[in-house]
């Protein structure tokens, strides 16, 4: 729980007034090398009118892509988030849930279409193994048939440019990013035993997937 609490506590109200700067409009392009346009492209290729969003960051992705929703619900452990999606969301009368990804969700929500998981598996701790323990707990919340998608940044197997180097080193000594180990090969396995279709491609160092 310490590990998980370090890897939030960077979210506070004045990180996130400048998150969508530094995360979508910098650190995506120039380090992670995988424009936020991309990231886009795959939430308006998979999201459906009924959606979960599991970590909401700043709610962009939700914003830019297009789609109307008749559900929408926001879930994250950190209320700041919440917070600040459900205000750039409320086109949408969002439903906001506090919960830990982690942990076995006991949510009383009727199934979804699609569920996305965005930027979180990098900031869990543990091997890809031990954070795909997620995927057990969302299941539950997914229809027949329901899509799980999203991207992760990952830390081993890849090759980091100077502006990553330094990122990936100061993010894990805080506890922000827990990626070193991270590989495409494990997460391609991980979803591939819970899934039974599955497609991941690598953008720079993110590996985008969808999952059915």
């Amino acid at each position: 729980m310490d590990a998980v609490a370090k890897a939030h506590a960077i979210y506070t109200p004045a990180s996130l007034s400048f998150y969508d700067l530094a995360v979508h409009g910098l650190s995506n392009r120039f380090a992670w090398r995988c424009p936020t346009s991309t990231i886009t492209d795959l939430y308006q290729r998979h999201l459906s009118a009924n959606h979960l969003e599991a970590a909401v960051g700043t709610g962009l992705f939700l914003d830019r892509a297009g789609t109307a929703f008749d559900r929408l619900v926001l879930l994250d452990i950190n209320t700041h988030c919440l917070r600040v999606s459900a205000r750039r969301l409320a086109r949408f009368e969002p439903e906001c849930r506090e919960a830990n990804l982690l942990e076995p969700l006991k949510l009383d929500l009727a199934p979804f279409s699609s569920v996305s998981l965005t930027y979180v598996l990098h900031c869990l701790p543990g091997s890809m193994a031990e954070k795909l323990v997620v995927l057990d707990h969302l299941k539950p919340l997914m229809a027949q048939d329901a899509c799980l998608f999203g991207a992760t940044i990952l830390g081993d197997g890849v090759r980091p440019n100077g502006p990553a180097r330094a990122l990936f080193k100061v993010y894990n000594e805080r506890g922000v990013f827990n990626n070193t180990e991270d590989s495409l090969a494990a997460l391609t396995d991980g979803l591939n035993r819970h899934f039974a279709r599955v497609k991941v491609e690598q953008r720079g160092l993110v590996a985008l997937f969808a999952a059915r």
